[in-house]
């Protein structure tokens, strides 16, 4: 049996509430993937704690244990129990963290706001790949084989600035599904996008309401044109839920934390599995929805 250090707060009221039944989705040596009844959820031996996951460490790669995709799994207020594969993970004492957005407190529009956004740029820069949407802010005028994704995510924009939900809801599913990667890769960038203007929104003190109805319609209107994995990234993102280096690197951006904690968790989301695509999403909400009326 292996112990979990830390769960996402809310997969663990899930596991809290009920017992459930699911299989294994996919398998690889740093994640375990299991398709449940109230969606995906991970057990994870690398990285930064994700939405509805859990993280355990030194085990072996989960590619070299007994599991195959299609085990049955037991999940439970004590964890996650895998028969077949001699596999178990026990909950009961991990650490829970809370990745919603909404829990952060005392959000602001820092003084320097344009000083962190140059930041969060140059790391996008920085860690900038063929196979990445990095050109959409590095050189917005170039790369023509961005041209249709550029013009739907400025639709995008054009329709949160004026917060208009179906206009939301058809601009996400023009830019989602664009790109390569188990995610796609204009999926993690709206991801990094919801998460963005979430924080901005609540930094300006909008209410709950306002801001989960616009990034419930962009989630909405996103998972329409893209595949599983692409579509449960996004209603997470819809619900304000993020990965953990996500959630420090917004902290850092709208409050008066130090630049070399936005430059560590900078530099650890991008990092990750489409970390630059988040970036990107992240900058682009910055500058659209704020920034450049600022200027």
């Amino acid at each position: 049996m292996e112990t979990a250090e830390r769960i996402c707060k809310r997969f663990h009221g899930y596991l809290l509430s009920g017992e459930y039944t699911g299989r294994i989705a996919a398998v690889t040596g740093e994640k375990l993937d299991i398709e449940t009844s109230f969606g995906i959820v991970s057990v994870l031996n690398a990285g930064a704690l994700q939405p509805f996951s859990c993280y355990v460490s030194g085990i072996q790669p989960f590619t070299a244990m007994n599991l195959q995709p299609g085990m049955d799994v037991l999940l439970d207020k004590k964890g996650i129990d895998i028969p077949d594969g001699e596999f178990s993970v026990d909950v009961t004492l991990a650490e829970d963290v809370d990745l919603s957005i909404e829990c952060m407190v005392n959000l602001f529009l820092p003084v320097d706001i344009s000083i962190r956004a140059r930041y969060i740029h140059r790391i996008v820069e920085r860690y900038s790949a063929n196979e990445d949407l990095s050109l959409l802010i590095i050189d917005p005028n170039g790369a023509p084989e961005l041209q249709q994704i550029r013009g739907a995510l400025q639709e995008l924009s054009a329709a949160f600035f004026e917060q208009d939900l179906p206009h939301i809801e058809r601009a996400a599913a023009r830019c989602s599904g664009f790109g390569s990667g188990v995610v796609p890769a204009s999926d993690a960038l709206l991801c990094g996008y919801m998460a963005c203007f979430s924080c901005l929104s609540y930094a300006l003190g909008r209410s709950r309401e306002t801001v989960l109805g616009m990034t419930r319609a962009a989630a909405a209107g996103g998972v329409t044109n893209t595949n599983e994995q692409g579509s449960v990234a996004l209603l997470q993102a819809g619900e304000g839920v993020v990965a953990e280096d996500v959630f420090q690197l917004l902290r850092s951006l709208f409050s008066d934390i130090p630049y070399t904690s936005l430059s560590a968790w900078g530099n650890r989301t991008a990092k990750g599995v489409n970390g630059v695509n988040i970036l990107v999403g992240v900058s682009m909400a910055l500058h659209d929805q704020y920034l450049k009326n600022a200027l």
